[in-house]
């Protein structure tokens, strides 16, 4: 795994795990249970978006907006520069770089 996906990863389940501490959270929704929400940090970080409870009745506005919308653009984004790599790399069989990650992700995301 990537630092950068590990740091993704536990940013989410933090945000899941201490939502009730954080702003956003007019309803007074408590923490996600830990298998619950390292199942969901999973699920938005690998693209497969598995909920097993109803966002509106279970997570705050931050954890909606900053964890799972913003996971929901980036691991997108992440699969579709994959792809751009890999057709580059079929393309350009005898070229020495395939191009850049990043300016594929955020071309992608934006």
């Amino acid at each position: 795994m990537s630092p950068l996906l590990g740091i993704l990863f536990a940013g989410l389940l933090a945000l899941l795990r201490l939502q009730h501490h954080l702003p956003m959270n007019p309803q007074g929704f408590g923490p996600m249970s830990w298998p619950l929400a390292f199942n969901t940090a999973v699920s938005f970080i690998t693209n497969t978006n598995w909920q097993a409870y109803s966002g509106e009745a279970a997570l705050s506005y931050l954890s909606q907006a900053l964890g799972l919308t913003v996971q929901n653009f980036l691991s997108a984004a992440t699969g579709i520069s994959v792809m751009a790599a890999v057709a580059r790399g079929i393309r350009r069989r005898k070229a020495t770089n395939l191009g850049s990650f990043w300016v594929d992700l955020v071309r992608v995301t934006l």
